[in-house]
């Protein structure tokens, strides 16, 4: 399996995975110029897309998926509430339906899409499993459920937002109104939200995590990484580096990871 996120932020979303048979984009929030050019950047531009997968109908996870979809007729995933809160979405002609709890395949791609709380009609994270290799990507999500928590165990890599830093968006230029938003169980998740289901919750499993998401205004990388790396190390002080950080970013690829 192969895995990079092009771009993570309210800028716009979306990852690459692919398997021996297929390559899918997990939501598109910009366009087919700029997602030719970071898959050329990953060096991952010289196999078709083979269908498009959408976590939710916000804008800067979905800006892109219409005009995708209708130029290299490919197919998009989602469920009805993301199909119905997103006009644009309607106009898909290939939509395939997939309901929360039941897992379907493309080709040798098995995904099992389950509820996240976010303020969107009917929000999704995915869990990917192909050729003994297992997945789980959750983005835009105000809390951890223990639903949510159970679909992360066991698996060899994760899609994590880690959003903000708290104190920053409370000191922060946000009006009161949307500091209120993100911080809410419908918002957005925190570095510190992330550190506690690392220090109390990880299994320890994956090998790699992608910190996601990330907000230019009320966070910063380096806080990001310390604060989930304070958290492995006291999770599994006796395994240091044993689950490796990366980076994502709103204007360039992440990593590639071959698994």
């Amino acid at each position: 399996m192969r895995v990079s996120v092009l771009g993570s932020g309210s800028s716009g979303n979306c990852t690459y995975i692919a398997t021996e048979q297929v390559a899918i984009l997990v939501d598109l929030g910009f366009g087919r110029r700029a997602l030719e050019r970071r898959l050329r950047l990953a060096k991952l531009d010289k196999r078709p897309i083979d269908a498009v997968l959408v976590t939710h109908g916000h804008t800067d996870h979905i800006r892109g998926v219409f005009s995708f979809s209708s130029q290299c007729r490919v197919p998009v995933y989602m469920n009805e509430g993301t199909r119905d809160e997103a006009p644009g979405l309607q106009q898909v002609v290939r939509w395939e339906g997939f309901h929360s709890g039941s897992p379907f395949s493309i080709g040798d791609l098995q995904v099992e899409p389950f509820p996240v709380s976010h303020d969107a009609a009917d929000p999704v994270g995915f869990r990917f499993t192909s050729n003994g290799v297992c997945g789980t990507l959750a983005t835009d999500l105000g809390e951890l459920s223990t639903a949510v928590i159970d679909q992360l165990s066991g698996c060899d890599w994760l899609v994590l937002e880690s959003n903000h830093d708290e104190e920053m968006l409370k000191i922060g230029p946000y009006p009161w109104h949307l500091k209120q938003r993100v911080l809410s169980k419908k918002g957005h998740l925190s570095n510190q939200e992330l550190s506690t289901f690392l220090t109390h919750h990880f299994d320890g499993r994956a090998s790699h995590l992608f910190l996601a998401h990330l907000s230019r205004q009320n966070n910063d990388p380096q806080i990001a990484l310390e604060s989930a790396d304070r958290a492995l190390r006291q999770e599994q002080p006796l395994l240091p580096g044993s689950c490796l950080l990366h980076l994502t970013h709103q204007s360039k690829p992440s990593i590639v990871l071959d698994l």
